[in-house]
């Protein structure tokens, strides 16, 4: 463990409680950490027994979720932080090994920037990894355009900059990570780890996979911050964003399934490039 015994980050885990088995290996995730973390697990009422349980179990703190949805649960959490770093993990996502450690130091060295983002590892429903996401400094500079390369998993941010900005919006459903890390650019600026800091898992019941519109909502994100030029002459620029971000995606894409996980696993996946978000 580190030599600090007094949290620096907090860490808030929503879940509806109705992925049990992803759950344990979430908190997991986070109780590895050398960093001290506070780990609140948000929830309904309905699961308030199963939820409670596992967090006890895992040394965390369960709170009854006062209004529904992933961001309100995830501003419930951060409302009181008096850490000086705040970040949530979906209740099907992982940290990787010193994960927080990374991202606390990189912003300790960055004491202007908002937020530190890094590589993610996408990953299956049953752990195999298919491929993993480099973003690198562009990222940052490109999501203004609409095109969001910057993973949530693994991200932090820092407090002050949060209530600056102002927390997640509700009244979004799947872009709400991509508008908060907009203002975070705002706010102070990113700063980028060459490290995969989490990773971020694919199957038939994860939030993203269910979106039928993957780039509606992300669109209308992007319209909030652009300048009046840029969104007069949004129809000119959109599709070469979207050309640049398909031709730029399928190199910060590697590893799509490595030798040794393509003979244990035997499976073949299709190069595509991410959606525009």
């Amino acid at each position: 463990m580190n030599s600090r015994t007094i949290p620096r980050v907090r860490l808030v885990v929503p879940s509806n409680g109705e992925r049990p088995e992803y759950l344990e290996q979430c908190l997991a995730s986070v109780r590895r950490q050398r960093e001290p973390v506070e780990v609140v697990v948000v929830g309904p009422a309905r699961a308030q027994r199963a939820l409670s349980a596992a967090a006890e179990r895992h040394r965390c703190r369960f709170l009854v979720e006062e209004e529904r949805g992933l961001s309100n649960a995830v501003n419930q959490a951060w409302r009181d932080a008096a850490t000086e770093y705040v970040t949530w993990l979906g209740d099907d996502d992982l940290l990787t090994e010193d994960s927080l450690a990374a991202a606390c130091e990189a912003l300790d060295r960055a004491p202007r920037a908002a937020m530190a983002y890094g590589r993610l590892r996408v990953i299956d429903a049953d752990d195999r990894a298919l491929y993993t996401l480099r973003p690198g400094t562009f990222a940052s500079w490109f999501s203004r355009y609409g095109q969001n390369f910057v993973g949530q998993p693994g991200s932090l941010y820092r407090s002050s900059a949060v209530r600056r900005a102002g927390m997640l919006d509700p009244g979004l459903r799947y872009a709400m990570d991509f508008d908060l890390h907009l203002r975070m650019r705002q706010s102070g600026g990113m700063v980028y780890l060459p490290k995969v800091l989490g990773c971020f898992r694919v199957h038939s019941t994860s939030l993203t996979v269910t979106n039928p519109c993957p780039d509606d909502e992300g669109r209308r994100v992007m319209r909030r911050y652009l300048s009046p030029v840029a969104l007069r002459l949004e129809s000119c620029w959109w599709p070469v964003a979207q050309g640049v971000s398909k031709a730029w995606g399928a190199t910060t894409r590697s590893g799509l399934i490595d030798a040794a996980a393509r003979r244990t696993t035997g499976l073949r996946i299709r190069r595509r490039a991410p959606q525009g978000c």
